[in-house]
């Protein structure tokens, strides 16, 4: 549970009460006479990779925050293994991200015509809350190309992933890369 306000005086209430993140990303800015007013954080918006800050990793990692207030981490590794976090987040203070994990999916992933395919192996309902300070800030990358930054206050290592993380210009997609991938054995909900 969250257990701060922007203002530190209490918890924003609908986290607390409904036990849910405020819808689309929002930032609990205000209470007064009973009413919540969110701001959402556009910023975090779209994909962030840490694959331009490490290319040469074994491993990467992807953060997506869509504007529905839904979102994934995607993680792969030269081994064909992969990994979807699915998850719904919100800015609830000014600098601090709440991340409430709900499914995880498992498998391989391959090339197949120049184009990546993945095969879910396993999926799993996931119930985890990780909350984290963020800053958005200019940076480069290793070869001192200028990025957006996206930094973390410390890993998500539940999850296999680091901490810094570079904006994706124009993705293909914001859709978890799993989410149409065939099933092995009894057909699976997404």
């Amino acid at each position: 549970m969250i257990d701060r306000y922007p203002t530190g005086t209490a918890a924003c209430p609908l986290w607390k009460v409904a036990g849910v993140i405020p819808p689309y990303g929002a930032v609990c800015t205000e209470r007064a006479a009973g009413t919540i007013s969110y701001v959402m954080d556009e910023r975090l918006i779209g994909l962030w990779s840490d694959r331009k800050l490490f290319p040469s990793d074994v491993e990467s990692a992807e953060l997506a925050f869509r504007g529905d207030g839904s979102g994934w981490l995607y993680w792969s590794s030269w081994s064909t293994e992969f990994t979807v976090s699915r998850y719904t987040w919100a800015a609830f203070t000014p600098g601090g991200l709440a991340l409430k994990f709900h499914r995880t999916v498992n498998g391989t992933w391959s090339i197949d015509d120049g184009n990546t395919r993945h095969e879910v192996e396993s999926e799993e309902k996931e119930e985890s809350v990780i909350e984290v300070g963020y800053e958005i800030a200019p940076g480069e990358d290793p070869f001192g190309t200028p990025v957006t930054l996206l930094s973390l206050d410390r890993p998500l290592d539940d999850h296999l992933a680091g901490s810094r993380f570079a904006w994706v210009d124009k993705p293909d997609s914001l859709n978890d890369p799993s989410v149409d991938a065939p099933r092995r054995g009894p057909s699976s909900p997404h």
